[in-house]
C-alpha cells in the first residue's frame, strides 16, 4: 500500500501565501461592484464585498479591505467629485493587490478607487436609458397626460420618516387658506440597491387603484449622483413613462437631472417646491374666483347703471307723452264744452231766437198745430201764450 503524503493546513496556506506573493507582487486595477461596504466607524476600516454580475446574477465574489487612511482619502474624493460617499450598490474601478492570510483567507487590499470611472458608469447607464426610451417613442408620454386642474387626491411614494416627505406634508397641511388635500403614502426605498425595484412595485400597487387618485408624487430629500442612480434605471423609467396617471417628482437637490425627472409630467428640485406647485393651483383658482366675482360685480353695476339710465329716459318720455295727451284731451274737452254751450237752448235764446211749444213739445212744423190751439213761446227773459187763428 502506497504511503500517503499528508500536508498540514498551515503548510497548504503558507504555500498559497508564498505563491500569491510571488505571482502577484504588484497592485492592479479591478472592475467590480460594491455589494456591501461594511464600514466600521470605530476602527475606520471598511471590508467591502465585491461582486461581478451578469444579467443580474453574481458570477464572481471576493472580500476586500480598505484600511482607515486609504478609506478617508478615497471617501473624500467621492464626496468632492460625486457629492456622495462610498456606499453599497455602486460600480467601481479600484487599484488593489491580492492578499492571502492563513487565518482570514483570500482578499483584495484596495489602495485607491477612481471616482471618475464610477461617475462615467452612471452617465453611460443614464444615456443608454434615455436613448432606449426615445427609440420606443415613450420618452415624453407621461408629459402628455392631463393633470386635473385641482389635484386633491395625491398618491405619494416616499419614506414616512424622511425629511423630504415631512417637509412636503407640513407645507400641504399648513397652507394659508386651509385647503384640504388628501394624501396617501406608499412606502418605498428611495436610493441604493433595490430602490428601483421597490419604486416599480409601489407604482404597480397605485396603478391598481388609479381611479382613487389624481396623480403620483415621488418625494425624496437631497442627494448626489450615486444616491440618485436608481432613477436612471430603465425598468423604473419605462414604468413612469407609461404610467396612466401624471407622475410628479421632487427627488432632491442634484444638479444632474435624472432620467426619471426628465420623463415625468413635471419635476421639482425639492419636495417643498413640489408642494408649492400643488398649492399654487388652488391659490390661482381662488384668485380667479375673486377676479370673476369682481368682474360680475362690475358688470352687474354697469348693467344696472345702463338700465337705470334707460328707465330715467323712459320715465321722462312717459311724463312728456302724458302731458301731451292731457293737453290734447283738455283741448278736445274745451272744444266739446264750447259746442255744448253753443247747443244750449239758453245760448240760442240769447242770440234772439225763441222756442214755441204745444203741450210741452217743441213746434217744428205748421202741421203740428190747429186753429184755436193755444201755444207757448219762450224768449230769453220769459214766455207768453198765443192763440192760433
Amino acid at each position: 500500500m502506497e504511503e500517503r503524503k499528508v500536508f498540514s493546513l498551515s503548510e497548504v496556506t503558507d504555500s498559497l501565501e508564498i505563491n500569491i506573493k510571488r505571482n502577484y507582487p504588484n497592485s492592479f486595477w479591478v472592475k467590480a461592484e460594491i455589494s456591501k461596504l461594511n464600514f466600521y466607524k470605530y476602527s475606520g476600516h471598511a471590508y467591502p464585498e465585491l461582486v461581478e454580475k451578469k444579467e443580474g446574477k453574481i458570477v464572481s465574489q471576493i472580500r476586500s479591505i480598505i484600511w482607515q487612511s486609504d478609506f478617508q482619502r478615497i471617501n473624500a474624493k467621492f464626496l468632492q467629485i460625486l457629492q456622495e460617499p462610498l456606499k453599497d450598490g455602486i460600480g467601481i474601478v479600484c487599484r488593489a493587490r491580492l492578499n492571502f492570510s492563513s487565518v482570514y483567507g483570500l482578499s483584495l487590499i484596495i489602495e485607491d478607487i477612481d471616482p471618475l470611472v464610477t461617475l462615467g458608469n452612471l452617465e453611460k447607464e443614464k444615456n443608454d436609458c434615455i436613448e432606449r426610451l426615445k427609440k420606443e417613442n415613450i420618452f415624453s408620454l407621461n408629459k402628455e397626460k392631463e393633470l386635473t386642474f385641482l389635484p386633491q387626491r395625491l398618491a405619494i411614494i416616499s419614506v414616512g420618516t424622511s425629511k423630504g416627505y415631512s417637509d412636503f406634508i407640513q407645507t400641504i397641511e399648513e397652507n394659508a387658506k386651509g385647503f384640504k388635500i388628501f394624501t396617501y403614502l406608499f412606502p418605498s426605498l428611495l436610493q441604493g440597491d433595490g430602490a428601483s425595484v421597490q419604486l416599480r412595485e409601489a407604482l404597480s400597487v397605485i396603478e391598481g387603484v388609479k381611479d382613487y387618485f389624481d396623480c403620483v408624487l415621488i418625494i425624496r430629500g437631497g442627494g448626489g449622483d450615486i444616491g440618485l442612480s436608481c432613477y436612471n434605471d430603465y425598468m423604473l423609467c419605462h414604468k413612469i413613462a407609461t404610467f396612466p396617471l401624471p407622475v410628479l417628482t421632487g427627488i432632491g437637490h442634484s444638479t444632474n437631472e435624472t432620467v426619471a425627472e426628465m420623463i415625468s409630467y413635471a419635476n421639482f428640485i425639492t419636495p417643498t417646491a413640489l408642494a408649492d406647485f400643488i398649492l399654487d393651483r388652488f391659490f390661482g383658482f381662488l384668485a380667479d374666483m375673486d377676479n370673476i366675482k369682481k368682474q360680475i360685480v362690475r358688470t352687474s353695476k354697469h348693467v344696472l347703471d345702463k338700465q337705470n339710465i334707460q328707465l330715467q329716459h323712459i320715465k321722462q318720455m312717459l311724463i312728456l307723452s302724458s302731458q301731451r295727451r292731457i293737453e290734447k284731451e283738455q283741448y278736445l274737452l274745451e272744444n266739446d264744452l264750447k259746442i255744448i254751450e253753443m247747443l244750449n237752448p239758453l245760448s240760442v235764446l240769447k242770440r234772439g231766437y225763441s222756442i214755441t211749444t204745444l203741450d210741452g213739445k217743441v213746434i217744428k212744423s205748421l202741421s203740428q198745430v190747429s186753429k184755436g190751439e193755444r201755444i207757448t213761446t219762450k224768449v230769453l227773459d220769459g214766455e207768453f201764450v198765443s192763440k192760433v187763428e
